[in-house]
């Protein structure tokens, strides 16, 4: 098998036609390239220059054969290790991205683009819009690098979590809806209404907070699990029922949905920002850098 030195000596000494300007120009002693072009010719079983005591040295035959190669070879084994190094420090990638509807509502996975790109000109980064639930599953086989999730009660081993985000809470309703005509919705006014949530399983943080919202007054929530959020928000403009959103979902316009707060309901949506171990540290320090530096209220 093929070392990078004795490629490098052998093509200095065939450019340099000399073994003394060769060692002069790599920085090591002439011996050493002897030896090493000796070793070379050794495994190729053929000598590569003709060499004479005042004459410059020449390639033979084999030499010239090799020469083209040799060049080849070793272009591509410095560009195999520039890329081992890129990947060990996550200059380059894919590194794929997962991320819910309000990661791209709050902003979080524009700012951590913007982060990435800066740091990792070259980088490439590919996010892709899922569900909490599937991401998760996702991160834990390493088919994503990093997943922006609705929090949940545990996390795929050895995943970390880089940055948490939080914002309010409003409630999304039809223009035509009885409760739009108020600035605000009471909470006794909302025990008689379907909740439209993106999902609905035991660990649905969005579920959880409706039922502590409603219990606030006695009341026993219906929901209803819609798949996602634009959905969630489509229905409940065709007055098919009501979303609890977080604010950020006030920035999508849907014709005829609108959006009131809730009075006396100060609690706030949670959104995670998690690595999976692999991720390289540089581009774990890159993420946590653009999400300190945010315009959202995340903190890391």
């Amino acid at each position: 098998m093929l070392d990078r030195r004795p490629l490098e000596i052998f093509l200095a000494i065939a450019e340099e036609r000399s073994f003394v300007r060769a060692a002069d120009r790599l920085g090591i002693a002439q011996p050493v390239v002897s030896r090493q072009l000796q070793r070379l010719e050794g495994n190729l079983g053929a000598r590569l220059f003709h060499r004479g005591s005042r004459s410059k040295v020449t390639l033979t035959r084999a030499g010239e054969l090799f020469h083209d190669e040799a060049r080849d070879a070793l272009a591509g084994l410095l560009r195999a290790e520039q890329l081992g190094r890129n990947v060990a420090r996550g200059a380059t990638g894919p590194l794929r991205i997962g991320y819910v509807f309000s990661g791209a509502m709050t902003a979080l996975l524009s700012d951590m683009v913007r982060g990435l790109r800066a740091a990792f000109p070259d980088l490439e980064i590919e996010p892709r819009l899922i569900e909490t639930p599937a991401q998760l599953r996702e991160l834990a086989e390493g088919r994503i690098d990093v997943a922006i999730v609705r929090p949940r009660p545990s996390w795929p081993r050895g995943a970390a979590v880089l940055a948490r985000h939080h914002e309010p809470m409003l409630l999304g309703l039809g223009t035509t809806h009885p409760l739009a005509r108020h600035d605000s919705i009471a909470i006794g006014d909302l025990v008689p209404e379907c909740f439209l949530t993106p999902q609905f399983d035991v660990e649905d943080e969005l579920a959880e907070t409706v039922r502590r919202l409603l219990r606030k007054v006695g009341g026993r929530p219906r929901i209803r699990a819609t798949g996602d959020f634009i959905t969630a928000a489509a229905l409940a403009a065709a007055g098919e029922g009501v979303i609890l959103a977080p604010a950020s979902l006030a920035h999508l316009v849907i014709d005829g949905l609108t959006f009131r707060p809730i009075s006396g309901h100060a609690e706030r949506l949670e959104l995670a920002v998690v690595g999976r171990p692999e991720l390289p540290a540089a581009q774990r320090e890159a993420i946590i850098a653009a999400l300190s530096a945010s315009r959202t209220d995340c903190r890391v």
